[in-house]
């Protein structure tokens, strides 16, 4: 996989997953989010370690990351669909405003 260009404004925010430490570029603009996504991650992991199961870390952290994305996949159908249903509602309310209009 080809590496990301870097610009002078990224920061490299150091985090720690399941006691392994990494340096992640981030955009400034992002790091905040980036902090919590990797709280999430943690207390993700930490929680699918602590059902006492002794499995790998690679496991635990492929099993916590198909959790989050199917999350994330159900958040996404949730979304399209409220969509829907607000695009439904905008053209209802556009009718009503066009025929108070042509009724003055």
């Amino acid at each position: 996989m080809p590496e990301a260009t870097r610009s002078p404004t990224t920061n490299h925010v150091n985090i720690t997953l399941l006691g392994q430490s990494y340096q992640v570029p981030c955009l400034p603009e992002e790091q905040a989010l980036l902090l919590e996504a990797v709280a999430l991650l943690n207390q993700q992991l930490e929680a699918a370690r602590a059902r006492g199961r002794m499995i790998s870390k690679e496991r635990t952290a492929l099993m916590v990351a198909v959790n989050l994305a199917a999350d994330l996949q159900r958040t996404r159908q949730e979304v399209r669909v409220r969509d829907d249903q607000l695009n439904l509602l905008e053209d209802r309310l556009r009718r009503l405003v066009d025929m108070g209009k042509g009724a003055e």
